[in-house]
């Protein structure tokens, strides 16, 4: 499964609310603005992610929306797997049940998986404290 703009925007939103005060709700048109996202998304992707439990929305004058925890340690893999599922860079890898009349002797299959693994702990060890981060410094660098 390709990682989308919309499992993308996830993480956007939440690099953005983590970026926020904790007390603090910001409005979708806010975050859709500001992080250059099209504004029909910012919703549908905020009911994913209040689902997870990660933030919470409020209606109403002075409403949006804010994280519900600490967001630095959730991983962009949760992120990606809540908002999409399972991820892998071959249909093989995703379902194991499937018979396959090559793995036996195919000499792609161990690669595969040597790359899925390898691609699984770089957004496993990726956190939105570590790109929130990341952000300030490249913003730093444009400004200097």
């Amino acid at each position: 499964m390709e990682i989308t703009k919309k499992a993308e925007y996830a993480v956007t939103i939440l690099i953005d609310l983590a970026t926020q005060p904790g007390d603090c709700f910001v409005t979708a048109r806010d975050i859709a603005d500001r992080q250059g996202i099209p504004r029909t998304f910012v919703p549908q992707i905020i009911s994913t992610l209040s689902q997870a439990g990660w933030v919470e929305g409020m209606r109403g004058p002075g409403g949006g929306v804010r994280a519900t925890s600490d967001l630095g340690e959730l991983t962009v893999l949760e992120i990606i797997e809540t908002v999409e599922g399972p991820i892998a860079i071959t249909r093989c890898l995703l379902d194991e049940s499937q018979n396959c009349e090559n793995r036996p002797h195919c000499p792609l299959h161990g690669l595969w998986i040597r790359a899925q693994d390898a691609m699984l702990d770089v957004l496993r060890e990726t956190t939105i404290s570590g790109l929130v981060e990341q952000k300030k410094e490249l913003i730093a660098e444009v400004s200097v």
